[in-house]
């Protein structure tokens, strides 16, 4: 097994993850070099790269305000978020972002698009030399260090807007599922900050070749994730079986304590603490089934990682990643480096209807008034659905229509207002004195009308919009560390697509505006059950 990555290994990884990366995977530059080798004080004149594609014309973005030059460490060091660039037509424009691709840079001004014709290759573009200052402003006392220092390495970027995204191991780019330039551009530009990723327990728990090929494997999929420059949460993609045995199976147990020491060690000493943290097990199963998961099995996972990557932030998940579980782990078994996730999903009736165990309720809008007809409506119109399933017995048929009332009467309580009630999470953060930075609302989303099942599904967006939104708004009420939304492509696409397998390159418009607008949102159409 290996404890860390040898010299070789990470040169090979290297060299891997380089030959993938051909002029698509943005790198954001967001500090600056120890040593700058571009004054400020003199112009810096830089070639256009000159490609064209269906992105670019003579090396300028099509669809976004922005340019290609090549990345040099001149060119690194002279363009950067506020610098203002002179262009061939005598414009001036801003520089808002930007991102290393490759062996070149891109770049985004503020503003309209820039026309490739009049400015692009074989123009140059320039830095506008910042004014000599008189005197230097004055030293200010830093108020924010205890507050920094108090939070984990992960938060060192400020709040997380993620997303999971599930790009193919071997086809980072891959039309279904992948992350393509235009895409990772299209996170950027509308906010997001975070990818989370999934790795695969299964291969780590019985290497089908070697560890050291499974590890060489994922850490290149990760380091792929953190090349684009955003910060990376990486998480086990796994079975329900899998969950179980890594808790009960004293020989699982074994192979996922030794998986955590070989990919803990190679990830706290390849990647910054400040850009990658790993999830332990996702959505774990309850006490009843993994008895000693908080008192035993959690800890143990934490203190065999941080043996390997003392710096590293490491997140833990309650039962099925329920926040009213969160108190059951006994915070002195982790450190302050420690973030603690929980997945918003109530009620799952409305984030998963149409799905499960609830294959006849679905048309639930948020908010739940929007129903035609109301509470008794929607009862009449589940009972009907369910009178017409030939597959249930006469008995099964009554049965069920008595448990579909009685979920309609839950989400009807209060007018839906107590959806996604977090009072009792609030409380916890306090009485724990659990710094509310170590708290992330690490999963959440609502079924679109994509549904891998066939059955019907939620077709009105505005209702998805408005459930992100309450998510949204009540993690920054109550200062958490963000959020993770569900999902970039598939049955809870955040991406516009036409069926579950076809994507495109951008995002629906309503979810952004909730997840980070301000305007108000439209309340929606009349909903009924047809």
């Amino acid at each position: 097994m290996l404890n860390t990555l040898s010299n070789q290994t990470r040169r090979a990884l290297l060299l891997s993850v380089a030959s993938a990366v051909l002029c698509c995977t943005p790198l954001a530059l967001t500090q600056a070099h120890a040593a700058t080798s571009v004054s400020t004080e003199t112009a810096y004149v830089s070639k256009i790269n000159s490609f064209t594609s269906k992105d670019f014309l003579r090396g300028i973005w099509r669809q976004y305000a922005g340019l290609s030059v090549p990345a040099t460490q001149a060119s690194i060091d002279a363009f950067k978020p506020g610098v203002h660039l002179r262009f061939a037509d005598g414009q001036l424009r801003e520089i808002s972002k930007v991102f290393r691709v490759g062996s070149n840079l891109s770049i985004y001004v503020k503003g309209g698009l820039l026309d490739g014709n009049k400015v692009g290759s074989p123009n140059t573009v320039s830095t506008v030399p910042a004014p000599r200052s008189g005197s230097a402003p004055p030293a200010t006392a830093d108020t924010s260090t205890t507050i920094t220092q108090a939070n984990p390495a992960f938060m060192a970027r400020g709040d997380i807007k993620g997303i999971d995204i599930t790009p193919p191991v071997n086809d980072w780019e891959a039309p279904a599922y992948g992350m393509t330039q235009t895409r990772l551009t299209a996170l950027s530009a509308a906010g997001f900050n975070t990818l989370r990723v999934w790795i695969s327990l299964e291969e780590f728990l019985a290497p089908p070749v070697s560890m050291e090929a499974t590890l060489s494997r994922w850490i290149g999929y990760i380091d792929r994730a953190a090349q684009t420059g955003f910060r990376v949460q990486v998480a086990w993609a796994s079975t329900w079986e899998e969950r179980i045995a890594v808790v009960n199976d004293p020989a699982s147990r074994v192979r996922f304590h030794d998986a955590l020491n070989t990919l803990c060690s190679a990830m706290g000493s390849y990647f910054p603490k400040q850009q990658v943290a790993l999830e332990m097990l996702n959505e774990p199963p309850g006490e009843h089934l993994t008895p000693g998961y908080y008192r035993s099995a959690a800890p143990g996972w934490h203190s065999a990682c941080r043996s390997k990557a003392p710096d590293m932030t490491i997140i833990l998940q309650p039962e099925a990643g329920w926040h009213g579980a969160l108190n059951r782990f006994n915070l002195s078994d982790f450190d302050a480096n420690t973030m603690f996730s929980f997945h918003p999903y109530a009620p799952g009736e409305f984030t998963h209807q149409g799905i499960g165990s609830q294959p006849h309720l679905y048309n639930v809008p948020m908010p739940i008034t929007r129903y035609v007809g109301g509470q008794t409506q929607m009862v009449a119109d589940v009972s009907a659905r369910v009178n017409a399933d030939p597959h249930l017995s006469s008995e099964r048929k009554k049965s069920e229509i008595a448990r579909y009332s009685r979920l309609i009467n839950d989400l009807w309580y209060d007018n839906g207002s107590r959806w996604e009630d977090w009072s009792e999470l609030q409380r916890w953060v306090v009485s724990s004195g659990t710094n509310p930075k170590r708290i992330i609302a690490g999963e959440f989303g609502v079924v679109s009308e994509f549904n891998y099942n066939g059955t019907p599904a939620l077709k009105d967006v505005a209702s998805r919009a408005h459930f992100m939104r309450k998510i949204r708004e009540q993690t920054q009420a109550n200062q958490f560390a963000g959020w993770v939304v569900h999902q970039a492509f598939g049955d809870f696409n955040l991406f516009q697509q036409n069926s579950v397998g076809e994507h495109g390159d951008r995002l629906i418009p309503e979810l952004t505006e909730a997840l980070f607008g301000s305007q108000p949102l439209q309340l929606g159409p009349p909903v009924t059950g047809h």
